[in-house]
Protein backbone atom coordinates (compact mmCIF):
# COMPACT_ATOMS: atom_id res chain seq x y z
CA UNK A 1 0.00 0.00 0.00
CA UNK A 2 1.28 3.45 -0.69
CA UNK A 3 2.07 6.35 1.59
CA UNK A 4 -0.02 9.63 0.97
CA UNK A 5 -0.94 12.60 2.82
CA UNK A 6 -3.03 15.23 0.86
CA UNK A 7 -6.15 17.40 0.43
CA UNK A 8 -8.03 19.94 -1.72
CA UNK A 9 -10.19 22.33 -0.93
CA UNK A 10 -13.14 19.85 0.80
CA UNK A 11 -10.90 16.85 0.99
CA UNK A 12 -8.08 15.16 3.11
CA UNK A 13 -7.05 11.88 2.97
CA UNK A 14 -4.33 10.25 5.05
CA UNK A 15 -2.57 6.76 4.33
CA UNK A 16 0.09 4.63 5.31
CA UNK A 17 1.08 1.28 5.37
CA UNK A 18 0.11 0.48 8.94
CA UNK A 19 0.41 -3.13 10.52
CA UNK A 20 -2.98 -4.43 10.80
CA UNK A 21 -3.18 -4.72 14.35
CA UNK A 22 -3.09 -1.18 15.12
CA UNK A 23 -5.92 0.57 16.11
CA UNK A 24 -7.71 4.29 15.16
CA UNK A 25 -5.73 5.86 18.25
CA UNK A 26 -2.12 4.58 17.57
CA UNK A 27 -2.60 5.77 14.04
CA UNK A 28 -3.29 8.92 15.40
CA UNK A 29 -0.50 8.84 17.29
CA UNK A 30 2.12 7.40 14.75
CA UNK A 31 0.32 10.22 12.33
CA UNK A 32 1.72 13.20 14.06
CA UNK A 33 4.15 15.59 12.34
CA UNK A 34 6.10 17.46 15.33
CA UNK A 35 3.23 17.38 17.31
CA UNK A 36 3.63 14.16 19.47
CA UNK A 37 3.58 16.51 22.52
CA UNK A 38 -0.17 18.08 21.81
CA UNK A 39 -1.62 14.51 20.78
CA UNK A 40 -0.26 12.71 23.94
CA UNK A 41 -1.33 15.48 26.30
CA UNK A 42 -4.80 15.21 24.85
CA UNK A 43 -5.00 11.99 25.01
CA UNK A 44 -4.16 11.55 28.85
CA UNK A 45 -5.65 15.48 29.76
CA UNK A 46 -2.35 15.88 31.53
CA UNK A 47 0.82 17.94 30.71
CA UNK A 48 3.84 15.87 28.69
CA UNK A 49 6.92 16.90 29.81
CA UNK A 50 10.67 16.18 28.49
CA UNK A 51 13.43 15.01 29.76
CA UNK A 52 16.26 14.59 28.22
CA UNK A 53 18.60 11.76 28.39
CA UNK A 54 21.65 12.31 26.42
CA UNK A 55 22.78 14.72 23.80
CA UNK A 56 25.84 14.76 21.44
CA UNK A 57 26.58 17.11 19.44
CA UNK A 58 28.93 17.85 16.38
CA UNK A 59 29.63 20.55 13.85
CA UNK A 60 31.79 20.72 10.54
CA UNK A 61 33.63 23.51 9.83
CA UNK A 62 33.52 22.94 6.04
CA UNK A 63 32.09 20.16 4.18
CA UNK A 64 35.20 18.38 3.34
CA UNK A 65 36.06 19.00 7.31
CA UNK A 66 35.43 16.12 9.65
CA UNK A 67 33.12 16.34 12.19
CA UNK A 68 34.13 18.01 15.54
CA UNK A 69 32.92 17.50 18.85
CA UNK A 70 30.80 20.94 20.58
CA UNK A 71 31.26 20.86 24.37
CA UNK A 72 29.51 24.36 24.67
CA UNK A 73 27.69 26.05 21.75
CA UNK A 74 29.16 29.44 21.66
CA UNK A 75 28.07 32.48 20.45
CA UNK A 76 31.16 31.96 17.60
CA UNK A 77 30.02 28.19 16.98
CA UNK A 78 25.85 29.82 16.73
CA UNK A 79 27.35 32.27 14.40
CA UNK A 80 28.82 29.22 12.22
CA UNK A 81 25.47 27.49 11.28
CA UNK A 82 25.33 27.72 7.79
CA UNK A 83 24.78 24.96 5.08
CA UNK A 84 28.49 25.01 4.36
CA UNK A 85 28.94 24.51 8.34
CA UNK A 86 26.39 22.21 9.52
CA UNK A 87 25.62 21.74 13.37
CA UNK A 88 24.28 18.04 14.09
CA UNK A 89 23.13 16.63 17.32
CA UNK A 90 22.11 13.00 18.17
CA UNK A 91 19.87 13.38 21.08
CA UNK A 92 17.87 11.11 23.26
CA UNK A 93 14.48 12.43 25.09
CA UNK A 94 12.02 10.48 27.31
CA UNK A 95 8.43 12.17 27.03
CA UNK A 96 6.76 11.84 30.72
CA UNK A 97 3.44 11.99 31.72
CA UNK A 98 2.43 12.32 35.67
CA UNK A 99 6.33 10.50 36.12
CA UNK A 100 5.77 7.46 33.15
CA UNK A 101 7.32 7.27 30.07
CA UNK A 102 5.36 7.25 27.16
CA UNK A 103 7.56 7.45 24.55
CA UNK A 104 11.21 7.31 23.99
CA UNK A 105 12.66 9.79 21.43
CA UNK A 106 15.64 9.35 19.68
CA UNK A 107 16.72 12.14 17.14
CA UNK A 108 19.66 13.69 14.72
CA UNK A 109 19.11 17.17 14.07
CA UNK A 110 20.75 18.72 11.30
CA UNK A 111 21.15 22.76 11.91
CA UNK A 112 22.16 25.32 9.32
CA UNK A 113 21.30 28.13 10.23
CA UNK A 114 22.08 30.88 13.53
CA UNK A 115 18.14 31.12 14.33
CA UNK A 116 17.65 27.85 14.74
CA UNK A 117 20.87 26.57 16.23
CA UNK A 118 19.99 29.73 19.42
CA UNK A 119 17.04 28.65 19.86
CA UNK A 120 17.53 24.77 19.81
CA UNK A 121 20.96 24.54 21.86
CA UNK A 122 21.01 27.79 23.50
CA UNK A 123 17.46 28.35 24.16
CA UNK A 124 16.87 24.56 24.71
CA UNK A 125 13.90 24.26 22.98
CA UNK A 126 12.61 20.90 21.94
CA UNK A 127 11.68 19.68 18.47
CA UNK A 128 8.30 19.92 18.60
CA UNK A 129 8.60 23.81 20.18
CA UNK A 130 10.65 24.54 17.47
CA UNK A 131 7.99 23.88 14.87
CA UNK A 132 5.45 26.28 16.84
CA UNK A 133 7.91 29.02 17.48
CA UNK A 134 9.01 28.95 14.28
CA UNK A 135 5.77 29.10 12.76
CA UNK A 136 6.59 26.50 10.23
CA UNK A 137 4.93 23.42 9.37
CA UNK A 138 7.31 20.49 8.57
CA UNK A 139 7.47 18.35 5.99
CA UNK A 140 6.87 15.12 7.17
CA UNK A 141 7.94 11.43 5.69
CA UNK A 142 6.75 8.47 7.46
CA UNK A 143 9.81 5.76 6.77
CA UNK A 144 8.39 3.01 8.70
CA UNK A 145 6.07 1.61 12.01
CA UNK A 146 6.23 -1.59 13.64
CA UNK A 147 5.55 -3.89 16.66
CA UNK A 148 8.08 -5.28 18.95
CA UNK A 149 11.17 -4.77 19.48
CA UNK A 150 13.42 -2.28 17.10
CA UNK A 151 14.98 -3.75 14.19
CA UNK A 152 17.58 -2.70 11.58
CA UNK A 153 18.50 0.71 13.62
CA UNK A 154 21.71 1.32 14.60
CA UNK A 155 21.81 0.77 18.97
CA UNK A 156 22.51 4.31 20.52
CA UNK A 157 24.19 4.47 24.22
CA UNK A 158 20.86 4.15 25.50
CA UNK A 159 18.53 1.19 24.51
CA UNK A 160 15.62 1.45 22.57
CA UNK A 161 13.75 -0.89 24.85
CA UNK A 162 11.43 1.13 26.88
CA UNK A 163 9.47 -1.69 28.80
CA UNK A 164 9.99 -4.58 30.53
CA UNK A 165 8.67 -6.85 27.34
CA UNK A 166 9.21 -5.32 24.54
CA UNK A 167 7.36 -7.56 22.72
CA UNK A 168 4.64 -5.07 23.24
CA UNK A 169 6.40 -2.30 22.10
CA UNK A 170 5.35 0.02 18.80
CA UNK A 171 7.45 2.65 17.16
CA UNK A 172 8.28 4.17 14.16
CA UNK A 173 10.51 5.89 12.26
CA UNK A 174 10.09 9.49 10.39
CA UNK A 175 11.54 12.71 9.13
CA UNK A 176 10.72 16.55 9.60
CA UNK A 177 11.74 19.11 7.23
CA UNK A 178 11.91 22.64 7.60
CA UNK A 179 14.37 25.14 6.22
CA UNK A 180 17.91 25.33 8.13
CA UNK A 181 16.15 22.50 10.45
CA UNK A 182 16.20 18.53 9.01
CA UNK A 183 15.29 16.27 11.66
CA UNK A 184 15.39 11.81 11.91
CA UNK A 185 13.74 10.52 14.84
CA UNK A 186 12.93 7.26 15.71
CA UNK A 187 10.07 7.07 18.61
CA UNK A 188 9.24 4.05 20.96
CA UNK A 189 6.06 3.77 22.80
CA UNK A 190 6.48 1.05 26.11
CA UNK A 191 3.05 -0.78 25.30
CA UNK A 192 0.22 -0.71 23.15
CA UNK A 193 -1.51 -1.04 26.56
CA UNK A 194 -0.93 2.91 26.92
CA UNK A 195 -3.38 3.30 24.06
CA UNK A 196 -6.05 1.02 25.13
CA UNK A 197 -6.50 1.41 28.72
CA UNK A 198 -5.37 5.00 28.96
CA UNK A 199 -5.70 6.93 31.99
CA UNK A 200 -5.71 3.06 33.98
CA UNK A 201 -2.42 2.50 32.36
CA UNK A 202 -0.77 5.94 33.39
CA UNK A 203 -2.06 5.30 37.35
CA UNK A 204 -1.30 1.53 37.20
CA UNK A 205 -4.74 0.76 38.01
CA UNK A 206 -6.44 -2.32 36.69
CA UNK A 207 -9.68 -1.46 35.33
CA UNK A 208 -11.93 -3.03 32.57
CA UNK A 209 -15.66 -2.03 31.85
CA UNK A 210 -18.19 -5.32 31.91
CA UNK A 211 -21.32 -5.08 30.42
CA UNK A 212 -23.64 -2.60 32.40
CA UNK A 213 -26.45 -3.94 33.87
CA UNK A 214 -29.93 -2.41 35.05
CA UNK A 215 -28.01 1.05 34.23
CA UNK A 216 -25.36 0.07 36.61
CA UNK A 217 -21.66 0.20 35.72
CA UNK A 218 -19.06 -2.13 37.14
CA UNK A 219 -15.52 -2.14 37.16
CA UNK A 220 -13.08 -4.98 37.42
CA UNK A 221 -10.50 -4.01 39.96
CA UNK A 222 -8.74 -6.85 40.32
CA UNK A 223 -9.62 -11.18 38.82
CA UNK A 224 -12.20 -11.16 41.17
CA UNK A 225 -14.12 -8.30 41.16
CA UNK A 226 -16.42 -9.76 38.40
CA UNK A 227 -17.56 -12.10 40.69
CA UNK A 228 -17.78 -10.15 43.86
CA UNK A 229 -20.84 -7.89 41.87
CA UNK A 230 -22.54 -10.81 40.41
CA UNK A 231 -22.69 -12.08 44.14
CA UNK A 232 -23.55 -8.61 45.65
CA UNK A 233 -26.56 -7.95 43.11
CA UNK A 234 -27.68 -11.88 44.16
CA UNK A 235 -27.76 -10.51 47.79
CA UNK A 236 -29.56 -7.61 47.26
CA UNK A 237 -32.39 -9.48 44.90
CA UNK A 238 -32.63 -12.13 47.59
CA UNK A 239 -32.90 -9.58 50.20
CA UNK A 240 -35.73 -7.66 48.18
CA UNK A 241 -37.60 -10.81 47.42
CA UNK A 242 -37.64 -11.71 51.70
CA UNK A 243 -39.29 -8.11 52.19
CA UNK A 244 -41.91 -8.86 50.00
CA UNK A 245 -42.63 -12.01 51.10
CA UNK A 246 -42.79 -11.02 54.62
CA UNK A 247 -44.80 -8.19 54.01
CA UNK A 248 -47.60 -10.64 51.51
CA UNK A 249 -47.66 -12.66 54.95
CA UNK A 250 -48.26 -9.64 56.97
CA UNK A 251 -51.11 -8.82 54.77
CA UNK A 252 -53.00 -12.05 54.32
CA UNK A 253 -52.33 -12.59 58.35
CA UNK A 254 -54.12 -9.46 58.68
CA UNK A 255 -56.88 -10.67 56.94
CA UNK A 256 -57.12 -8.06 54.28
CA UNK A 257 -56.81 -8.19 50.74
CA UNK A 258 -53.95 -6.48 49.03
CA UNK A 259 -56.11 -5.19 46.06
CA UNK A 260 -58.19 -2.80 48.71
Amino acid sequence: MSSFDSYNAKTTSISYPWPAEVNGIERIALSAQGDLQRVLSAFFARPIVIALVYSETTRQKSLQSPMEPVQTPTEAIIQSASPESPITQTRQVHLQCAGKIVCTATSTVRITSPDCARLFLQEKYAIGQMFRRLEKVPAFELLSVALGPVKGERQPSSSFTVSKDDSKQLWRKYTLVIPNFECEILEVFPSREMFLRGENWLTGTRADSIPELGGIVATKVDGNSPMVFKQSLSLVLAAGFLIMLIFEVSIYAGGRSRFC
